[in-house]
């Protein structure tokens, strides 16, 4: 996830970029590289108001799906890309997201980073789920708890309460209670991502973040979908419950 501001350039002539409907045939497109592309297919799954744009409906050389601020762009084929970004990156600032990293390095080439923040992607193949690891109860979090998992949040913004609230009743979550307290916590964000983790301290080293991670992605198995997240650089802790839970970077 970065922030980009363009610089100038010479003008460039490509051909036009359509808005589109999901179709098979994008969705397929997608599915070719699919883990790369878990976030794409998630958000076009969960935010009916992002736009989708592609260069030919049947037969796509690449995606873009702009959502707000933050944009997620895939393909392979540089001209693809070069047109995208003259077309709808001009003078200003720029998010995006979930960019994979082959795609985020020629972007950045032609664009002053002000903000970025790289991460590694985990998935959790079916096969790897192992459910004989969850030790203790585990719950949906409750609607009334969304103020305390917003209260612990790393990203918390004046906005994040609405997103935390509209996770818990859109998309499945997973939480540990002792006593009727929220201890541990994971939800899925509008990307399908697995995310915003914590664990109180007090109740640390019990196997709760364990039993949340493995029961989060069965649910999201059960939906037909593949577990996935995103683990920030420099984070040293998460990669190595991610590993325990099965994942694989």
């Amino acid at each position: 996830m970065f922030t980009l501001r363009k610089i100038s350039g010479k003008k460039r002539w490509f051909k036009v970029l359509f808005k589109v409907e999901m179709n098979n045939a994008i969705k397929n497109f997608l599915e070719t590289d699919l883990i790369y592309n878990l976030n794409i297919l998630g958000v076009i799954d969960n935010v009916p108001t992002i736009e989708l744009y592609v260069d030919n409906e049947e037969d796509p050389r690449g995606v873009l799906v702009k959502k707000d601020y933050f944009n997620y762009i895939y393909t392979e084929d540089d001209s693809f890309l070069n047109e995208v970004l003259e077309t709808f990156f001009k003078d200003g600032f720029y998010g995006f997201s979930g960019v994979k990293r082959s795609i985020a390095e020629k972007i950045r080439s032609r664009f002053q980073v002000s903000w970025e923040s790289p991460c590694s992607l985990y998935y959790l193949p079916k096969e790897n789920l192992d459910l004989n690891s969850i030790k203790n109860p585990v719950a949906s979090i409750n609607i009334e708890d969304a103020e305390t998992v917003d209260k612990y949040y790393t990203y918390r913004h004046p906005g994040s309460l609405e997103i935390i609230k509209n996770d818990i009743r859109k998309r499945p979550s997973s939480a540990v209670y002792v006593d009727g307290e929220l201890v541990c916590w994971v939800l899925i964000h509008d990307d399908d991502s697995m995310g915003i983790m914590y664990t109180k301290e007090g109740h640390r080293k019990k196997g709760y973040a364990v039993d949340v991670s493995i029961d989060l992605a069965e649910k999201v198995i059960n939906r037909g979908k593949i577990p996935f997240l995103q683990i920030v650089e420099g984070n040293n802790m998460s990669p190595g419950l991610a590993i325990k839970c099965g994942f694989i970077p």
